[in-house]
């Protein structure tokens, strides 16, 4: 916020012509669709919608109906009759079900609704957005990582930046939005295998660390298997048994890794991965980082939404945008009064 006071009065201006006016930031009543596969954005949403005031109704994900419950119990055991505990609730009914949703989502009782989640999820809010009622969305995203030729410079080299690697890949289990699911390498194909085995190594480590050895979907792991076979163009490390595996290819595969599935693809020049960066391209981890200056402007103008180090997709830096936009500014019902010219 330019001016935070705007959360509890009106804030003066004045622009370049000498027209005079007033700017409030007033509290809506907001919807919150809760992803599934991280903890922490119930930690965010709660903090979130405490600073700027709102009234929240959250709706709990069927993967996770404990998080939010757990965190406003404690707060209301603190202070049960704060105002910020009297402006949170958390409820749980299944998604899409709309004797519940065509109650709830009408512009008489919200104003917003603010959704994470898959593009299923998505797209059954879509459905109820009528005038008054505003979506702040935060889409399916998907993490790449770029890795320059310098990475094989020496095996020291080569190991410092696997293991950035491999935890850009394995945060939250490789369930989060920020997780690296593409390693773009620039190198030659024996240079890129090198890496591969080593990134396999660092995955599998960190996957039998967390004891998280949960099998694969089965139309998923039909289909690393299919690939598996195919080694003319394909070459693969590890096994399909969510236990960490790294599929080396020229192009991204065509389907979601997910459960500790890297996919590694080989660039002759990281300009070459440009192209496959989109508007569902959230954070890109960059090594060696004195390159990053040269790439921002070019995954921006592709969609790329994040830049950061290789190997810190996961903490981000307080205030900066998140999904491309600023969310406690949409959060709040801007209000103008315009006051006409100096001196009138």
């Amino acid at each position: 916020f330019p001016d935070p006071a705007a959360l509890d009065g009106w804030i003066p201006k004045r622009d370049f012509t000498g027209r005079k006016s007033f700017v409030r930031a007033f509290a809506p009543r907001l919807v919150h669709v809760m992803p599934g596969n991280s903890p922490g954005v119930a930690v965010k949403s709660i903090a979130q919608g405490a600073l700027v005031k709102v009234f929240n109704l959250f709706k709990m994900p069927s993967a996770d109906p404990f998080t939010m419950v757990a965190i406003l119990r404690t707060m209301a055991d603190i202070d049960p009759d704060h105002p910020i505990v009297r402006s949170m609730s958390a409820v749980y009914w299944r998604g899409g079900d709309e004797a519940t949703e065509r109650v709830l989502y009408r512009p008489q009782y919200f104003d917003k609704i603010v959704a994470w989640g898959g593009g299923d999820a998505i797209s059954n809010v879509i459905k109820y957005l009528m005038p008054g009622f505003q979506l702040v969305s935060f889409d399916p995203k998907t993490s790449i990582s770029m890795v320059g030729r310098e990475a094989h410079a020496d095996e020291a080299t080569q190991d410092a930046v696997a293991e950035l690697a491999a935890s850009d890949v394995m945060v939250l289990g490789q369930e989060a939005c920020v997780c690296s699911r593409f390693q773009f390498v620039e190198g030659t194909p024996e240079e890129v295998d090198r890496f591969c085995e080593k990134l396999h190594a660092r995955i599998a480590a960190k996957a039998a660390a967390t004891g998280d050895a949960r099998p694969l979907a089965m139309d998923l792991k039909e289909q690393v298997e299919m690939l598996m076979m195919l080694d003319d163009e394909y070459a693969t490390w590890g096994r399909a048994d969510g236990k960490g595996l790294v599929i080396r290819s020229d192009e991204p595969v065509d389907f979601h890794p997910i459960n500790k599935i890297a996919n590694v693809v080989r660039v002759d020049s990281l300009d070459d991965a440009v192209k496959w960066v989109n508007v569902a391209t959230q954070t890109v981890g960059f090594w060696p980082f004195d390159r990053m200056a040269d790439y921002r402007d070019r995954l921006a103008s592709g969609g790329a939404q994040r830049i950061v180090h290789l190997g810190e997709a996961g903490p981000t830096t307080i205030g900066n945008p998140h999904d491309a936009m600023y969310p406690m500014h949409r959060f709040v019902h801007w209000m103008a009064h315009e006051d006409g010219m100096e001196g009138q």
